[in-house]
């Protein structure tokens, strides 16, 4: 019984290990969602002429980032309230069902708040085409793609440090067998140390 828990308190620690994950995502999400309203809304038209192509590619460009951090809003939310609950309020083996569920899909929230994130700063590079001289915007542009560039690197630097294949990752039944592989070498001293007891009890008597 103790195995077993010892394996559930892994499966929990990896739980709240998602649901750390998610809800800062979801925040993040929240705060650029609040940029993109914001750059709809207070966005005004250049006067004549206007640039029609560049609005819509501007317009595009934030309504997308807009969508897709809603989504990875939602999607954050939903994973961690239902996974939660079946957790906490399944049948046995719900902690890694959850666990297994959430794993499984935190790559599409990962792709939402990644195209939220691209698709805002293709839309300061627009809007500053729209609004800014030439000069500003070539500068405005090379700041914006070069930040970006910057972004894309180090996260994906830093993905590359950190991973691992699914092959190694530490499962329930791996720590089983680990520990009861070891029993054998942990009963060995055991009965080492009971040994001489057991023959001195024999000469007493």
């Amino acid at each position: 019984s103790s195995l077993k828990q010892n394996a559930i308190q892994l499966k929990e620690k990896e739980l709240n290990l998602h649901n750390t994950n998610f809800g800062s995502l979801g925040t993040q999400s929240a705060v650029l969602a609040g940029f993109a309203v914001t750059a709809l809304i207070e966005f005004g038209p250049p006067p004549e002429p206007r640039n029609k192509y560049l609005e819509l590619a501007y317009y595009a460009c934030v309504i997308t980032s807009l969508v897709t951090n809603l989504y990875c809003v939602a999607g954050s939310t939903f994973l961690s309230v239902f996974a939660t609950n079946l957790a906490l309020r399944g049948p046995d083996g719900s902690v890694e069902r959850a666990v297994e569920g959430m794993h499984e899909e935190r790559r599409n929230v990962f792709a939402a708040f990644a195209t939220g994130l691209a698709s805002l700063l293709l839309g300061m590079i627009f809007v500053a085409w729209l609004l800014m001289s030439t000069e500003a915007a070539f500068l405005s542009t090379f700041i914006v793609a070069y930040g970006g560039y910057v972004t894309y690197c180090f996260g994906k630097r830093t993905a590359k440090r950190f991973a691992f294949s699914e092959e190694d990752r530490r499962e329930i039944d791996d720590f089983v067998s680990t520990v009861v592989s070891r029993f054998p070498l942990m009963a060995r001293p055991m009965m080492m140390n009971t040994a001489p007891a057991a023959s001195e009890e024999k000469k007493e008597v």
